[in-house]
């Protein structure tokens, strides 16, 4: 049976403020081997499927079209930037995220699987932009430096109006579906 790459997520914009820090790291961490997220790339995971089965994709669009149904629009504010693999080891350069409502939208999106027999990823939620992954570093001191240079958020605020299933295909992010939250 054929298998898809697929992901529920919001899409972000690339406002001038994220293309401004997102260009800021890239330039000062040039030495460093980062596949860059494009622009038009840019979203937020809520769930990560992975490989699906095509015929599974009803049952996850209901239970996602019943969390976005569930859900108001709401805000998401952006923050700094930041690193998982902790100091010594970053693998994935991000930047956070702050929103009761997205807590809301992906809690709302879980208990909607488990109920269509999903079993969603066992690791916490860390809502965040991945502006790049890494292969390792060659200059821990400057990474660092480059990270704290930039630690200022770009100030900005995102309205969040629907909740869509991506698909990865050939390093682009597709939208099958969208969902639209409910009205302010």
């Amino acid at each position: 049976m054929k298998t898809r790459r697929l992901f529920a997520g919001v899409a972000v914009e690339a406002t001038e403020a994220v293309r401004g820090v997102a260009a800021a790291l890239r330039r000062e961490l040039r030495e460093e081997r980062i596949r860059w997220v494009r622009p038009e790339n840019l979203h937020l995971t809520l769930e990560f499927f992975g490989e699906t089965e095509e015929g599974r994709l009803p049952e996850l669009e209901a239970a996602l079209a019943k969390a976005a149904a569930g859900t108001r629009v709401f805000t998401m504010k952006i923050g700094g930037p930041g690193a998982f693999g902790g100091a010594r080891h970053p693998c994935v350069v991000w930047l956070g995220i702050d929103s009761e409502g997205l807590r809301e939208l992906r809690g709302r999106a879980a208990a909607a699987l488990r109920e269509a027999g999903w079993e969603p990823e066992p690791r916490g939620f860390a809502p965040h932009l991945t502006l790049g992954r890494m292969e390792g570093v060659r200059d821990l001191r400057r990474f660092r430096e480059a990270m704290e240079c930039n630690r200022e958020p770009p100030a900005q605020e995102q309205a969040v109006k629907e909740l869509v299933l991506f698909e990865s295909v050939s390093g682009q992010y597709v939208a099958l579906s969208k969902w639209p939250l409910l009205g302010p």
